[in-house]
């Protein structure tokens, strides 16, 4: 059976109606959600974008021992063995942090095509002089080099084809012409669209805002928006976000529409998710951290609209939509692709061989490797959709990597089964300082101004988690993070982490 992947960045669930949202225009993945399994609970597992491509490929929580960073080469993935079994693997991506600095998320594909100059791409250099914002105390400033690089990468666009998306999944498209009926196949789409910049066609931007005049803040900056934007401006960053939200899915209808045209459907299965979401303006908010500026960098709790992710899975022929309560995570991608795909998890292990490229240039050697299958963190969802399970697991963890002994940085939120969310950022008596993966310096304990304390809120009766219920259910709380601790114990945490997290104070 083929199986076709596409992860957009930054997608949040509600922009979808099949988990009645309204954030944006969607009809065709919302005409493919009526065809598909829909996951109510999914969650990402670990936080940001690189980690959650090394969690779908790995099938393990990379937050408890990894940070940002390349694909470790001893690491057994997806690709590497779908490939070995004979299937064709393929990678059609534009989101440049997979390929760029020496990470390897391209690693044992049969083949990968990047579509180049998204984000901070290192592309063009020409034109040197672009239109930069005139406020940059409104746009994500520290994202300077990375807005001057992108305007460079877009200046000679053209049109609408010339969109990251719509160069991404033409690129599917003709893949699927050319290769669709030669083998079993894996294709994997990863879109860094509606991530920003923000800079979808005008006449997407016109279905949420039209007639407006201010600035266009296409990257704006992360932290409380009040007096740092206008409420006209907020408005229109969402509109913004919507826009690229609304032309993804165009897009993806043409896929949806190739797919069909190919005569695909009988044998391909479709995945949609994303890694994460983005605030925008929910607790006053805006971005998916706050940005360093004078105080540091620091980590948002991890929000409903940053944690909860759409998870939507159609399978051969199938032609009904169906709910599925149960939680799913990042990690569960893995064995969940490998069992549609035919792969057998053999107990003791899966063996196989890959090339590998020497020290000198043009000798190639082999070598052998295994994939211990009881190392997996991940869960097939396969039993869920044929029925033959109610759950996969007990609760949904969403991490920062647990590497920075900061609880500026090492958030977590732990989602229950019956929908109840603790959010929690460890206890570290004498919290470091230093800078988090990414090199921005990390906030002192002492001046934080997002929460780092523990809160608890029951998700039915408060999805905007306004109403902290901690106080008069700690018991419950201590409950949860007993959950959470024997989770981190059972994916392998080293102690030097988890010893941060054993103890719950409030």
């Amino acid at each position: 059976m083929n199986v076709i992947l596409v992860v957009c960045d930054t997608f949040r669930f509600d922009n979808l109606s099949c988990y009645a949202g309204d954030l944006a225009k969607t009809p065709n993945l919302d005409s493919f959600s009526n065809e598909a399994f829909v996951f109510d609970n999914a969650y990402l597992s670990s936080f940001p974008t690189i980690p959650a491509r090394r969690d779908l490929m790995t099938g393990q929580y990379s937050c408890v021992h990894s940070q940002w960073g390349p694909l470790p080469s001893d690491s057994v993935v997806l690709q590497q063995i779908l490939s070995q079994r004979g299937i064709a693997t393929m990678l059609i991506a534009d989101t440049p942090h997979i390929f760029q600095n020496g990470f390897n998320y391209c690693r044992d594909f049969d083949g990968y095509e990047w579509i180049r100059g998204q984000d901070d791409d290192h592309f063009r250099s020409h034109p040197r002089h672009v239109p930069m914002p005139e406020h940059p105390e409104k746009w994500s400033w520290e994202h300077r080099e990375t807005l001057l690089r992108y305007r460079r990468n877009v200046a000679r666009r053209k049109g609408e084809e010339d969109c990251f998306a719509p160069q991404t999944i033409t690129a599917a498209m003709n893949w699927l012409d050319s290769n669709g009926r030669e083998a079993p196949f894996f294709l994997y789409l990863d879109l860094f669209d509606p991530h920003e910049p923000w800079d979808a066609p005008q006449k997407y931007v016109d279905l949420y805002d039209s007639g407006y005049e201010g600035y266009e803040i296409d990257y704006p900056l992360y932290g409380f928006w009040e007096g740092v934007l206008t409420p006209e401006e907020l408005r229109h960053c969402r509109a913004l976000y919507s826009a690229e939200v609304s032309m993804v899915d165009e897009w993806l209808g043409r896929l949806f529409t190739k797919i069909d045209d190919l005569g695909l459907q009988e044998d391909t299965a479709v995945i949609f998710t994303s890694d994460h979401g983005f605030m925008l303006g929910e607790h006053d908010f805006i971005g998916k951290s706050k940005a360093s500026g004078e105080s540091g960098y620091e980590a948002l709790p991890f929000y409903q609209e940053i944690a909860r992710i759409p998870l939507l899975i159609r399978l051969p022929n199938q032609n009904e939509g169906m709910h599925v309560k149960a939680l799913a995570q990042f990690p569960d991608l893995m064995p969940t692709i490998l069992e549609i795909a035919g792969v057998e998890m053999i107990s003791g292990g899966i063996i196989g061989m890959s090339a590998t490229q020497l020290l000198q240039c043009g000798m190639y050697g082999r070598q052998a490797w295994k994939l211990d299958t009881d190392s997996l963190h991940g869960v097939s969802l396969m039993p869920l959709l044929r029925g033959e399970v109610d759950r996969v697991r007990e609760i949904a963890v969403s991490s920062h990597t647990l590497i920075n002994a900061t609880p500026a940085i090492a958030k977590t939120a732990i989602v229950t089964e019956d929908g109840w969310c603790l959010h929690y950022a460890g206890h570290y008596p004498d919290p470091m300082d230093g800078t988090n993966s990414a090199g921005l310096p990390i906030c002192p304990a002492n001046q934080l101004e997002l929460p780092a304390h523990p809160s608890l809120y029951f998700l039915p009766d408060d999805p905007g988690e306004t109403n902290n219920l901690l106080d008069a259910n700690s018991s419950l709380a201590r409950k949860i993070h007993g959950l959470y601790v024997d989770f981190l114990e059972s994916v392998g945490t080293p102690e030097r982490y988890l010893s941060h997290r054993r103890k719950f104070v409030f």
